[in-house]
């Protein structure tokens, strides 16, 4: 596989290593052995030249240029640590999901380019590649992969963060990704690469999605507009990943989409009509629509 290139900015990354600092301290105080911990990453997902699909289409991982990584969530407690193992707690409250989701939903509010299609934990002991043992892909990967069919991907991030060896005087966390695919395929995508915060790609992925903006709601308006003069029963509704959806149905008729990618109105948008086997470009354009929108 054509992997994408992994990459986090420092705050994602302080964070990260922060808390995994703090549990493999907590760990040799407590048992004498350094404790495991997660992180939930929230990612933007960069497709590849020819590759733009929309979160109602399968983008596979070879279809991805990067991955990128500008925040990530601390779970509240409880949660499952030890020496081995990271997990949430089996015996966690409804409140203390809530709370995790909440913490989720607070950061997707304020950049909807991001959502979380992964776990990232660590290895707390010194070594440069640090592999997903079959009960890493268990507890962080598959559950993931599963749910991520709702914005199109199918596949599921995972990171793993390694102590820092006794003599590395920079004190950082070395981070491997890996990708799972359905049929449990897992293909090592190699270190993840830390950046500035003031980088395009981490910019890019933490900016408002087009649409939001004066030019793009002027556009979006005009399109509904010309949905609802065609005989189109209109309705819109956010996607995900920074997506918009315009929604058009005539009486007797299969609704039609046109999708709209953060990049709008920059990046054209995306017409879709519902067939046998999911949603599928539709030949026919939008009523008035410019080809491409810019």
């Amino acid at each position: 596989m054509n992997g994408p290139t992994v990459i986090m900015g420092t705050q994602a990354y302080a964070t990260a290593c922060a808390e995994f600092a703090h549990w493999a301290a907590w760990g040799r105080q407590a048992e004498g052995a350094a404790w495991e911990a997660v992180v939930y990453p929230l990612l933007a997902v960069q497709a590849r030249r020819g590759w733009t699909r929309s979160p109602l289409e399968p983008l596979p991982a070879d279809g991805c240029a990067a991955l990128v990584v500008p925040r990530v969530v601390v779970p509240p407690a409880p949660t499952h640590y030890g020496p081995t193992w990271a997990r949430p707690a089996a015996a966690a409250t409804t409140a203390t999901t809530a709370a995790l989701q909440a913490a989720l939903d607070a950061v997707r509010a304020t950049h909807p380019r991001l959502d979380c299609y992964g776990r990232m934990h660590s290895h707390p002991w010194p070594h440069r590649r640090p592999y997903p043992s079959g009960t890493d892909c268990t507890e962080h990967l598959s559950g993931a992969l599963a749910s991520n069919t709702a914005a199109g991907l199918p596949w599921a991030l995972g990171l793993i963060a390694a102590a820092p060896g006794p003599d590395d005087p920079s004190a950082a966390w070395p981070i491997q990704a890996y990708i799972l695919e359905v049929g449990d395929r897992l293909t090592a995508l190699g270190a993840v690469r830390v950046v500035a915060d003031k980088d395009p790609l981490i910019r890019r992925a933490l900016a408002a999605p087009g649409w939001t903006g004066s030019r793009g709601a002027r556009q979006r308006a005009a399109l509904a507009r010309a949905g609802q003069a065609a005989g189109l029963n209109m309705s819109a509704m956010p996607l995900h990943r920074g997506w918009y959806a315009l929604a058009g149905r005539a009486a007797g008729q299969p609704t039609r989409l046109l999708t709209l990618p953060p990049g709008f109105p920059a990046q054209p948008a995306r017409c879709l009509h519902l067939t046998t086997t999911g949603w599928q470009p539709d030949p026919q354009p939008w009523p008035a629509l410019p080809a491409p929108v810019r």
